[in-house]
């Protein structure tokens, strides 16, 4: 075998069946993305600080894709807040804290950019589906509010109207009897 990586002709990765085909990291990743948000904290604390190393040294690689953003720093956090004391004193994991705390928060501001972009866009859609007609956009709450505003106006109206017709009424039956 070493022969063989010296001549170059070193047997390529073979995917495991029992692994779905995918490369270890990529089935941890896998199997990790399958746990319920609430199970993902005690999930990580059961694990040995080993093997957490060997987790945290899979997460700089899980940070390409943008959708698991979420997913690794909260693995990161955990594993940091469980691990610190071991991981602090242990010279081999300090080159991988510090390319991951480069890539997360790299990756973090990207994420956030990609939000506030997405958000600014929205609310300039929603504006101009405003101007244009009563769609889907529009505020249901200020829409509410004047529905509200005007049968309020009609409900006033209507008892305004039966007022003054009872003042007539009263009036007109007491200038009738003369007590005026």
């Amino acid at each position: 075998m070493r022969e063989e990586k010296r001549k170059g002709k070193a047997a390529d990765f073979q995917p495991s069946v029992l692994m779905l085909g995918l490369s270890p990291s990529n089935f941890v990743l896998c199997a990790l993305s399958n746990v319920h948000a609430n199970d993902m904290e005690q999930t990580l604390l059961a694990l040995p600080f080993s093997d957490a190393l060997k987790l945290l040294s899979y997460l700089k690689d899980w940070t390409i894709n943008l959708d698991k953003v979420e997913l690794v720093c909260r693995i990161a956090t955990v594993l940091l807040q469980t691990h610190y004391n071991q991981l602090v004193t242990t010279p081999s994991a300090r080159p991988v804290l510090s390319v991951l705390r480069d890539i997360l928060y790299a990756r973090v501001k990207e994420c956030k950019d990609v939000l506030g972009f997405n958000l600014a866009a929205m609310d300039h859609l929603k504006q101009l589906m405003a101007l244009k007609s009563d769609a889907l956009f529009q505020d249901a709450k200020t829409k509410l509010l004047q529905i509200r505003a005007q049968h309020s106006k009609r409900i006033e109206a209507m008892i305004g109207s039966r007022e003054e017709k009872q003042r007539k009424k009263k009036k007109k039956k007491s200038t009738e009897h003369g007590w005026t």
